[in-house]
């Protein structure tokens, strides 16, 4: 017989939403005519088919689009669901019931991009040891944009940065970022 934490793991593990299985092909569908990389259209700046941009807009602060763990903090759910908000997306039409929900799951349990855990990088078994924690910075892209987020390293022409809300580090390439935070990434990354 099965310990009960190891029976409830892996029910956890089971009901996971997956990013690739169940939420990006809901906004190929719903959302890339007017937010990806390949049809050259990043209305509002917000991008879905260019995982490094969207990876950004997921963060725990007040500019992020969606708040891992938190789908009623979650500016993008907010748009999908309430048909009366001025920016309701998709502007044509509604996703399903089952679609909405599917990305508060997603949004609930951390909006991974993997099964493994909250940023997708966590085992969903344990929390890892904690780390110090680097400084949290703002970065602003060429857009405008600026999230915080910590420094962790430099790596070939990208800049790893750690999402505060969820210890996620993700590669975001330093040609997108704007001159200043160009030059903080490098300068953080001097030996």
């Amino acid at each position: 017989m099965k310990p009960l934490p190891l029976l409830l793991l892996i029910a956890v593990a089971a009901s996971a939403a997956d990013f690739k299985k169940d939420i990006q092909p809901i906004l190929e569908k719903n959302c890339y005519e007017c937010h990806s990389e390949k049809t050259g259209k990043r209305k509002g700046g917000f991008v879905f088919d260019d995982l490094e941009t969207f990876k950004l807009d997921i963060a725990d602060t007040d500019v992020a689009q969606i708040r891992p763990g938190k789908p009623d903090d979650s500016h993008f759910l907010e748009v999908i669901v309430n048909e009366g908000h001025e920016r309701h997306m998709p502007p044509k039409g509604q996703l399903s019931a089952s679609e909405i929900r599917k990305i508060t799951e997603w949004i609930q349990e951390g909006a991974s991009f993997d099964k493994a855990g909250p940023g997708g990088s966590a085992p969903v078994a344990a929390a890892p040891a904690k780390k110090s924690l680097p400084p949290i910075m703002s970065w602003t892209n060429l857009e405008g944009k600026t999230i915080r987020a910590g420094f962790v390293r430099l790596e070939g022409d990208h800049v790893v940065l750690r999402m505060p809300a969820n210890g996620q580090e993700v590669p975001y390439p330093l040609a997108k970022l704007n001159e200043t935070s160009r030059k903080q990434a490098q300068d953080a990354g001097a030996p």
